[in-house]
């Protein structure tokens, strides 16, 4: 990710707008690889590229995607979104986690490991991404930045077998 990308992200968040717009907006690049392309070109006219993003987008993004496309940097416009995401969540206290398990873990359980998370973190939310991998035999392996807290019987049996030898 640029530095571009991160001072443009930046000045996303301090715009003010609507975080569902701007996911709205994200969406509308990926559901429509051309419209990145489109405003990435060199041959279409600025005017054109101004009339395309006044025909598709909400108005509070539209001077953003503007400027964007004025100074040549529609191209990070995907790192843009994840810089922005991460400012997001940074400024707001939100911890993105992973969880993965084999059986759905409960109300509970998901309410102690976000107590456990914050904690930790100093973070006043944890943000659950969960994904169900039968191949984990059981428990659970939560991703948080850089680590991994792997209890699941896959993991365990892995370390037996490291003592083993």
């Amino acid at each position: 990710m640029t530095q571009t990308a991160i001072n443009y992200a930046k000045v996303l968040y301090e715009l003010g707008i609507d975080k569902t717009i701007i996911e709205e907006t994200e969406e509308a690049f990926k559901k429509v690889p051309k419209l990145r392309t489109s405003l990435m070109s060199p041959i279409i006219p600025i005017q054109v590229k101004h009339s395309i993003i006044e025909k598709v987008f909400q108005k509070e993004i539209k001077n953003f995607l503007k400027i964007l496309c004025d100074y040549h940097s529609v191209e990070v416009i995907e790192d843009i979104f994840s810089a922005y995401k991460e400012y997001y969540n940074e400024q707001n206290g939100i911890l993105p986690a992973v969880l993965t398990y084999v059986d759905c873990p409960s109300e509970q359980q998901l309410e102690q490991m976000k107590t456990f998370l914050c904690r930790k973190y100093h973070v006043k939310d944890v943000e659950w991404q969960l994904e169900q991998d039968d191949k984990l035999l059981g428990g659970f392996i939560l991703h948080v930045k850089d680590y991994e807290y792997d209890w699941s019987l896959r993991g365990r049996m892995n370390q037996l077998r490291l003592i083993w030898r």
